[in-house]
C-alpha cells in the first residue's frame, strides 16, 4: 500500500430541498477517480441530513496524483467540471497533510 501523504477534505450545505443532488454531485468524483488512480488510498463521503451537509474525505499517495489527475480532460469531466453546481449553498475546501490515524481495518484476534 501506497503511504498517505495527502487529504482532500470538503464541506458543502445544498440549497433548500437540493440535499440529494448535492449529495451526487459531490460522490462521484472520488467514485470514478477510485477506479482509475492507483495513488487513491481511502474515501468517504459523509452526509448531516440534520444539517444539510456533504462531507468529502479523500486520501491519496501524493497531491499530485490528484492534481495531475484533474489537468487532464478525463479527469475535469470526472469531477464534474460540467455539472450543474447550482445546488450548492456553500463550500470550503481542506488541503491536508495526514499526520496521524488508521486507514486499515484493525484485525480481530480470535
Amino acid at each position: 500500500m501506497n503511504n498517505p501523504t495527502y487529504t482532500f477534505v470538503s464541506v458543502s450545505t445544498a440549497k433548500p430541498g437540493r440535499l440529494d443532488d448535492l449529495i451526487r454531485i459531490a460522490s462521484n468524483p472520488s467514485e470514478k477517480m477510485d477506479k482509475k488512480l492507483d495513488g487513491l488510498i481511502a474515501r468517504q463521503v459523509g452526509v448531516d441530513r440534520a444539517r444539510n451537509s456533504v462531507i468529502v474525505w479523500v486520501t491519496f499517495d501524493k497531491k499530485e496524483t490528484l492534481y495531475n489527475f484533474l489537468e487532464t480532460e478525463q479527469g475535469k469531466d470526472d469531477h464534474g467540471e460540467n455539472e450543474d453546481m447550482s445546488c450548492i449553498d456553500t463550500f470550503v475546501m481542506y488541503d491536508l497533510k495526514p499526520v496521524s490515524g488508521r486507514i486499515h481495518p484493525i484485525e480481530l484476534l480470535s
